[in-house]
């Protein structure tokens, strides 16, 4: 459970920012209010464009680092339970920090939980439920995907250089 609690934390945010309180004419005023003390005759329609912005990078974000979590967690679960059973030292194989597996259900994780978070919407008033934002989530979520197969290759290559070749003695 341990290596599952950071999943459950990012599904509560995601959760409380599907609320009236974060809808868009509620974050518009407390983002104008904070630009309008570093800018005190700040455009509204700039806010409000800024503020579009800021929604939108944070469905991207936001559903991708559920993603990453729930890879996170996976391979840490996987980690736990099988490193005690290796003869070998952990994390010098791709397999063991990167699966397809993982991915997909990160990804798949990342979709539902987008979808019933836009069906839920529907149901507030001041909100609105829109596919197009699951899509946006399922990108975030497969572009930090690709980065984290990327960091995943990297630190395995790191590890291989770094790990110390065998010494080849004659016997003669």
């Amino acid at each position: 459970m341990r290596n599952w609690w950071l999943v459950l934390v990012w599904l509560g945010v995601i959760r409380m920012e599907s609320t009236d309180t974060a809808s868009a004419a509620n974050t518009t005023v407390v983002l104008y209010k904070v630009i309008a003390v570093v800018v005190p005759h700040v455009e509204p329609s700039f806010v409000q464009q800024l503020d579009e912005v800021l929604r939108k990078s944070g469905h991207f974000l936001g559903y991708g680092i559920l993603s990453i979590l729930v890879f996170l967690a996976l391979r840490n679960t996987n980690r736990d339970r099988l490193q005690p059973l290796l003869r070998r030292t952990w994390g010098i194989y791709l397999s063991d920090l990167w699966r397809a597996e993982w991915v997909l259900i990160g990804m798949l994780t990342t979709i539902v939980t987008a979808s019933f978070d836009e069906i839920h919407q529907t149901f507030i008033p001041s909100r609105t439920g829109r596919w197009q934002d699951v899509m946006l989530d399922t990108v975030g979520a497969a572009v930090l995907q690709v980065v984290v197969y990327l960091l995943s290759m990297r630190v395995l290559k790191q590890r291989q250089v770094t790990a110390p070749q065998p010494e080849f003695t004659s016997t003669r």
